[in-house]
């Protein structure tokens, strides 16, 4: 399990499942990686807090690109499923 600190515990968290990650929200594209030892990043831009899932391919080279707007539909879709 990740202990993220506490200055960290009220950001959005999105949990992936590689090392690797970028954003692009209102700012230039970033990478980061996330080193397994320590288990998550946070962006210097859009203070999203990316944490590693505990079965992350920690050998992969894929990255993982996180889409607000994408992000955003899927959650508005969710939402309007649990409804049904």
């Amino acid at each position: 399990m990740v202990n993220i600190p506490e200055e960290h515990k009220s950001l959005k968290k999105v949990y992936v499942d590689t090392t690797n990650v970028a954003t692009q929200i209102d700012s230039p594209k970033v990478y980061y990686k996330i080193k397994p030892e320590i288990g998550y990043v946070v962006c210097g831009y859009c203070n999203i807090c990316f944490i590693l899932k505990e079965d992350a391919d920690l050998d992969t080279d894929t990255v993982f690109f996180y889409d607000e707007r994408k992000s955003k539909l899927e959650e508005k879709s969710n939402i309007e499923e649990r409804r049904i």
